[in-house]
């Protein structure tokens, strides 16, 4: 039998677009076992969309960090260190009941005002 293994997430938000994976985990590596230090980009640009998430073993070892770094400056600008959240699962989409069978999605658009 398998065990599943949780590990403790804080996410950092207020990063630096010039923060990496590397600044981070050598900014949050003092506070405990670093796991994963891991900055969010965007999958076209691969620019960091301001925010990231850093892993540890213990819950004392995330707590530490979180009242070391939160509200410090990394990189320039003030960061924000909070527990991570469980994703949220998203509803599966609904079908366009307006797209014709094309593919195209008719304009609904009455009117605009600039």
């Amino acid at each position: 039998m398998r065990m599943a293994i949780h590990f403790i997430c804080d996410a950092i938000a207020g990063l630096s677009r010039l923060t990496t994976d590397e600044k981070l985990k050598s900014a949050f590596a003092p506070f405990g076992q670093l796991l994963e230090a891991k900055v969010i980009t965007d999958r076209v640009s691969g620019r960091s969309k301001g925010f990231g998430f850093v892993r540890y073993a213990s819950l004392e070892e995330a707590e530490t960090a979180r009242q070391e770094m939160n509200a410090k400056f990394l990189d320039g600008w003030v960061i924000f260190v909070d527990p991570a959240k469980q994703r949220e699962q998203k509803p599966a989409p609904q079908p366009d009941t307006a797209s014709s069978h094309a593919g195209f999605t008719i304009n609904k658009t009455v009117g605009w005002c600039g």
